[in-house]
């Protein structure tokens, strides 16, 4: 394998669609392209013509027809890759797109890895390794907030702040360093604090708001898992189908219904929510609705926001407290008091007094009723959970971008630290660390079995 060859593969879903889109990258695109596809009518000498759309047929070796297409010869470097591309426009079927895939193999060029035409995009200098990595969360959004982070990295926001962040980290290291390397020619009365302290000053401010909208980033990106939890037959199931719109649970008045996890998309303020209906946490005999108990345990354990239905027709009751206990401390926990609509023999003052520091709703689940309010609550307490949107930082970071802001604010703030103790020759050195860290972000300083592994994460042709 060669990042030289002509690589190709199906750049659109598999199934049954409008268009289905076989895309060639390399050297050998055009040549691979001519052979396998024939225009309809005559062209003249100048096909193709790149950036130029083409009406015809893909035809097998032995000259059959497999496809009528529309076909796309685009000449490097004004492409995706910056190398020559073909792209077939084929009928989306499974059999038509593998048929016309096995042709252009045949012809020449050898199936792409995953993620290999954006790696090739990144090696070919059209993007750097933030924009490339921002493409799969593009791809992966799931709320208009994820989103916009995504298409505002791919424009280089984040690129631009760590590309200011390295040079101002380079700005303070060319001042030790002269002091190392010329200190006849420095003049001993400049204060070196003085003079790098507030580069660095400022250094450590951006990469601590890069670190602080990590968290929130990561939950826009990736979603929030939460757990609706309770006594059996508090109504988290009616919850479930209520959020969701739908009925994807089945509510009956008869405890212990639900003993498997089921699960719903939504997006609530701006969140995108993964929601896990549980089994009732009680004390039984029963061996199978022990094990649905035991998966809602772990699905607690695995929750960043817990919704604890309560049921206010019931009262407060031991299995209520058996549920609460499972709350670890700091987790995100709305409290809902449903059944409104019944008698209540359970007062929000009561919840308050018993679970302080969570936000606690009334609704009627059944009746839609509350539920406006309930998305509120959800939306504010993980703002709060999450820094805030007015907190929202330039620039939004990945978990691998995390870890690496951390790592270079603590050497950055080791040197700001120890800038008057410590010798010039060890600053120098936390200095550079920090700036090659930062450098693998955009990828400046990567290596190959870094950008494998991203990657590796990608979809076969992308």
């Amino acid at each position: 394998m060669s990042d030289f060859d002509t690589i190709a593969a199906i750049s659109t879903p598999i199934g049954e669609g409008g268009i289905g889109i076989v895309r060639i990258s390399g050297p050998e695109a055009f040549a691979i392209g001519k052979k396998v596809f024939t225009p309809r009518r005559q062209e003249g000498p100048g096909y193709p013509r790149s950036h130029y759309l083409y009406y015809g047929h893909v035809l097998s070796a032995e000259g059959e027809v497999i496809d009528e297409v529309l076909a796309a010869f685009m000449k490097a470097p004004r492409t995706y890759t910056r190398e020559d591309i073909v792209e077939i426009n084929c009928h989306s079927g499974v059999l038509t797109l593998r048929k016309v895939l096995n042709r252009v193999l045949e012809a020449g060029a050898r199936l792409a890895q995953p993620g290999e035409f954006t790696r090739r995009a990144f090696l070919n200098g059209r993007i750097d390794l933030s924009q490339a990595e921002s493409i799969m969360r593009i791809i992966r959004a799931r709320s208009e907030e994820a989103l916009r982070i995504g298409l505002s990295n791919l424009q280089g926001r984040l690129s631009r702040e760590i590309g200011t962040i390295r040079e101002k980290i380079l700005t303070a290291l060319s001042r030790i360093e002269a002091r190392l390397d010329f200190p006849e020619d420095v003049d001993d009365e400049l204060d070196l604090e003085r003079e790098v302290k507030p580069e660095l000053a400022e250094v450590a401010a951006m990469l601590s708001r890069l670190a602080a909208g990590a968290g929130r980033g990561h939950a826009l990106q990736e979603g929030i898992y939460t757990a609706i939890i309770g006594k059996p037959n508090a109504g988290k199931s009616s919850l479930l189908n209520a959020l969701l719109r739908e009925e994807r649970a089945i509510v009956h008045e008869i405890p212990g219904t639900t003993r498997d996890l089921l699960e719903g998309y939504l997006t609530v303020k701006g969140y995108p929510l993964c929601l896990a209906d549980t089994a009732g946490i009680h004390r039984t005999d029963d061996p199978v609705e022990q094990k649905g108990i035991a998966r809602a345990k772990a699905a607690v354990e695995r929750a960043r926001l817990l919704i604890l239905v309560l049921d206010g027709s019931t009262g407060w009751s031991r299995e209520d407290e058996e549920v609460a206990e499972l709350i670890r401390p700091g987790q995100a926990v709305v409290i809902v008091i449903n059944k409104i609509d019944l008698p209540q023999r359970l007062k929000p003052e009561e919840v308050r007094a018993r679970l302080p520091g969570h936000p606690v709703v009334c609704t009627s689940a059944v009746h839609n009723l509350g539920l406006d309010q309930l998305e509120e609550a959800i939306g504010s307490l993980l703002d709060e959970k999450l820094g805030g949107r007015e907190a929202e930082s330039p620039a939004m970071v990945s978990l691998r971008h995390a870890g690496i802001v951390q790592e270079a604010l603590a050497l950055v703030q080791s040197v700001l630290e120890a800038l008057s103790r410590q010798p010039l020759e060890l600053l120098s050195m936390d200095l550079k660390e920090a700036w090659l860290k930062l450098g693998e972000i955009t990828g400046e300083t990567v290596s190959e079995e870094l950008l494998d592994r991203i990657f590796s994460e990608f979809c076969i042709g992308k």
